[in-house]
């Protein structure tokens, strides 16, 4: 089997895995949009007026992007939506941290904040960008073998 043929299949994978990571977390935010406005705004990056728009339209774009990514469906635009939003992740807790605040993400529903889980969201959203950035190389890389 060609090499690029083996790379397809486990690209394929990390795409649904990370499809499927995207699609739970935004249902989970979406069930709750209170809670996840509140662990918003413990961050204190947004201004009041953004945090409740933000509480429900973040949760239906990683629901599309993890949709898109499964079926196949403008990969590239799919998993580069994905890198952006795994990079204002990423730095929104590292701000977080940084500054001592106890935030709770609420990555996948809401929880008491502590800084050992700002610290494992942390380390969560970094090794997902990581996996992300793989898979958007890969991703360009299949499509110029076709």
């Amino acid at each position: 089997m060609k090499e690029w043929q083996l790379q397809g299949w486990w690209c394929t994978a990390l795409r649904v895995v990370m499809g499927v990571v995207f699609i739970y977390a935004g249902t989970v935010k979406m069930a709750s949009p209170q809670d996840f406005a509140d662990s918003i705004a413990t961050f204190q990056i947004l201004p009041a007026w953004a945090i409740n728009g933000a509480a429900l339209w973040l949760p239906v774009l990683e629901i599309g992007l993890g949709g898109m990514l499964i079926l196949g469906f403008w990969k590239r635009t799919a998993i580069l939506g994905i890198l952006l939003l795994l990079a204002v992740f990423t730095l929104a807790l590292g701000q977080a941290l940084l500054r001592g605040l106890p935030v709770d993400c609420g990555c996948f529903g809401s929880n008491t904040p502590s800084v050992w889980k700002e610290w494992m969201a942390l380390t969560r959203d970094t090794l997902l960008f990581a996996g992300a950035l793989l898979l958007y190389q890969k991703i360009v890389r299949l499509q110029q073998h076709r």
